[in-house]
């Protein structure tokens, strides 16, 4: 036994058995291997194709995806389970928790998909002759829609529109009606006005998230404004008006965020870079939008003396809370499918001369306008099988309140406290023995939200759609003067001298400062009781594969 235990010849062909022995399991076992992971990258090919083109059509999601998988193979031997819902591709939302199954509107299908495949060599080691596997695929579809909640912005008084203009920025603004009517009918690429804004930044564009959330000053978006406008068909007189308001800010004003004027909505989570086409923005509405948010929530002070035919003189204070008009591209349910307008409160001292050497009379008329809102409801795309887009908005016209009454001007600014509507506001005072008080209110209210629906017609051609909380078949400021005035603090019934005279110039002047009232909110982009809407632009894009 002892030479065979120190004999070595033959111990090479001995590892060398073991060893090709470990080669060969090892090599089975990497077959095994490879052949699951190319399963499970077929299927998981599978289901994003299913998931993607269910995204598509979410309101079929099921059937499509499920014939999607058996075209590709995966038929009654797989376990497949198909979930439509919401997706919020939202940077500050958790990756697991951006889509909500079974909500609606479906924006978004998650595909589950469990099967199996074959093992070759597994067996022969103990294991078992199939490996399940599980792959999941979750899409979203990029259908957008643009739009904005406003006043319907058109023709303005320029003498007016100059004056709040001038007031809002401190420096002087002269346009002229022909400038404020090319400003209100010309629109431009939102996008467009972005790449103008990043060279005056100084930014790199690598994608339109960057501009959005710098700052620029009024007279930087207003050449921006222009640079956009002068690549725009027909735009000339609107490029014009731009270079005279540009030439008059030199550049200055206060810092606004880009965002804040030019918001990229929901399509921010896109990424989109140079080149993306972006909403249709109307110039006028955008450029009011920048001034007002430049001026803060400043309270102004207008001060128009004998300019408006008809009245001695003129006197508006005016004050603009947050506001926000525009939607930029968002997606039916999301937190920005939500747009709100300005919370807006205005104070009109209009004086004019009474008959019979009575002498003036002063007439304060104030407004106030709540939010006014309105909501993405849904989009449809040509693929719907429709062959034709269509936007549906929900829309309701903020509270407004319209009166006659004493309201110091100090609580004008949106942020003090609601004014006390009830205190006579003293309208002539004649002698110490005769004072004439009138006191009087509207409220105008929509206590429900209203449906209104864009066919494609009405997309191309950007047609402004209105609701309106209010019946009233004549001016506002008509409806508000039939309450009755008082006398020395006593109403009275029949009409004497001086109420009737002061009644009749009530009512002439009525049209006009309807009409002042009427253009000072348009130039902040709101009505009473009333709200313009109309659609900006939209995305129909394929479905694209989230997280």
């Amino acid at each position: 036994m002892r030479p065979w235990r120190t004999d070595r010849q033959g111990s090479v062909a001995v590892f060398t058995a073991l060893g090709i022995t470990v080669m060969l399991g090892a090599a089975a076992i990497g077959v095994d291997v490879g052949s699951l992971m190319v399963a499970r990258r077929r299927a998981q090919g599978a289901v994003d194709i299913a998931a993607t083109l269910a995204a598509t059509l979410p309101a079929q999601a099921d059937p499509v995806a499920r014939r999607s998988l058996a075209d590709n193979g995966y038929g009654a031997d797989a376990v497949i389970s198909v979930q439509a819902g919401t997706y919020r591709g939202d940077s500050q939302v958790p990756v697991g928790t951006r889509f909500v199954p079974g909500s609606a509107p479906a924006s978004a299908v998650r595909v589950t998909l469990q099967t199996a495949t074959p093992t070759f060599f597994a067996p022969a080691l103990g294991l078992g002759r199939t490996v399940s596997i599980g792959v999941q695929g979750l899409a979203a579809s990029a259908q957008f829609a643009a739009f904005t909640i406003g006043s319907g912005l058109v023709s303005l008084d320029a003498g007016l529109a100059n004056a709040i203009l001038t007031a809002l920025l401190g420096k002087p603004v002269i346009l002229t009606v022909m400038d404020y009517n090319a400003l209100a009918t010309t629109r431009v690429d939102a996008y467009r006005v972005l790449d103008a804004l990043a060279p005056q930044l100084n930014l790199q564009i690598g994608n339109y998230n960057d501009v959005a959330a710098a700052s620029a000053t009024v007279g930087q978006i207003a050449a921006a404004l222009q640079v956009a406008a002068n690549g725009t068909v027909d735009a000339g007189a609107a490029a014009s008006a731009l270079a005279g308001l540009v030439q008059a800010l030199r550049g200055g004003g206060t810092p606004v965020r880009v965002g804040s004027v030019l918001d990229l909505g929901d399509a921010a989570a896109l990424s989109p870079g140079p080149g993306a086409e972006g909403p249709s923005t109307p110039l006028m509405d955008t450029l009011t939008h920048a001034v007002a948010l430049s001026n803060g929530q400043k309270q102004v002070s207008v001060d128009l003396g004998p300019a408006i035919p008809g009245l001695l003189r003129t006197q508006i204070t005016l004050g603009i809370g947050e506001r926000q008009q525009k939607s930029g591209y968002v997606q039916p349910g999301t937190p920005n499918a939500t747009v709100r307008t300005a919370q807006t409160r205005i104070l009109i001292e209009a004086t004019l001369s009474l008959p019979l050497g009575l002498g003036a009379v002063t007439l304060p008329i104030y407004a106030q306008a709540a939010h006014s809102r309105a909501t993405l409801r849904s989009v449809t795309c040509p693929w719907s099988g429709t062959g034709k887009r269509q936007v549906v908005l929900d829309a309701q016209p903020g509270l407004g309140e319209l009166a006659i009454a004493d309201i110091p001007r100090s609580l004008i600014d949106p942020n003090a406290r609601s004014p006390d509507l009830s205190q006579p506001a003293v309208l002539l005072k004649v002698a110490p023995a005769l004072t004439v008080t009138g006191n009087a209110r509207i409220t105008l209210a929509s206590p429900y939200m209203q449906s209104v629906t864009f066919g494609d017609d009405d997309i191309t051609r950007h047609t402004v759609r209105t609701v309106s909380s209010s019946g009233l078949t004549r001016g506002l400021v008509a409806n508000l003067l039939q309450s009755p005035l008082t006398v020395n603090g006593v109403g009275i019934q029949a009409p004497g001298l001086v109420t009737a005279t002061l009644g009749t110039a009530l009512s002439g002047a009525a049209p006009i400062l309807d009409t002042v009232l009427d253009n000072t909110l348009r130039m902040v982009g709101i009505r009473l009781g009333t709200a313009d809407l109309s659609i900006d632009g939209v995305r129909c894009d394929q479905a694209v594969l989230v997280q």
